[in-house]
């Protein structure tokens, strides 16, 4: 595959997940997840282990993330695709993936910004067509003309960072002393450590400390895997859940 083809796709799938993908995939199914995008990648670059492995590390820096109302505290779509495809596209391990994806992220949401502040003018014009009756033109302005400014602030950028940017980071790679790229993975390791606080800060109440304690014991003592400690806990979810629906009843 040409490096212009995988710019390309690269660029089409971040611009996709993070303007055009219908909510109920990309958070209910989790496709805007960095984690899914390892694997969307991973296929792309033809290593799928690869690509999970860095996807994963990503994923773990956003465990506790949460988005109120617009407010967005970082862009998923740049931080999970891009960052991912960035650091497959010249072979970084996959801790020091994230000293990548953490500041795409972060610039992503300039991107986010640019994309709602310069939607609004689709918004009033739509408005224009509803006081019409032209609902031909309300579909118009919110199914195609609202892409038009993502395509500049996600597509365009996606593609260069990729076929330009890849380039580039290989160069400066080669002079990088490895005590440096080392460093990188060490401080990348201490940012998934970041994000599983904040999911612990969240799930510290008296009502579920206990889970938390079961899970720990599961996992440290009778060497379960994870998939089993996941199986588990979905069952107890469920089980709870029936539990307070006979209650309500």
């Amino acid at each position: 595959m040409s490096l212009f083809f995988t710019a390309f796709l690269v660029a089409l799938i971040t611009w996709f997940v993070a303007t055009a993908m219908p909510m109920f995939l990309r958070w209910s199914c989790y496709f805007g997840g960095p984690l899914v995008a390892g694997l969307v990648m991973g296929l792309i670059f033809g290593d799928v282990t690869y690509g999970l492995k860095v996807g994963a590390t990503i994923q773990m820096a956003y465990f506790g993330l949460i988005a109120v109302g617009g407010a967005l505290p970082s862009d998923l779509a740049l931080a999970g695709y891009l960052g991912t495809a960035l650091a497959m596209s010249v072979g970084l391990e996959p801790s020091a993936a994230l000293t990548v994806a953490v500041p795409l992220g972060a610039l992503g949401l300039l991107c986010f910004n640019a994309r709602m502040t310069l939607n609004a003018v689709w918004v009033h014009k739509a408005e224009t067509y509803a006081k019409e009756g032209n609902i031909r033109g309300v579909k118009a302005m919110n199914l195609f003309a609202s892409q038009l400014f993502p395509i500049l602030t996600y597509f365009i950028p996606s593609f260069i960072t990729i076929y330009v940017g890849s380039q580039g980071l290989v160069k400066f790679l080669a002079y990088v002393p490895d005590v440096f790229v080392k460093a990188l993975s060490v401080t990348g390791g201490l940012i998934p450590a970041l994000g599983i606080g904040m999911l612990l800060s969240y799930l510290w109440k008296k009502e579920y400390a206990p889970f938390l304690f079961i899970g720990f014991i599961l996992s440290a003592y009778l060497k379960i895997n994870i998939i089993g400690i996941a199986v588990l806990g979905a069952s107890a979810a469920i089980f709870f859940a029936f539990q307070k629906e006979k209650e309500v009843v």
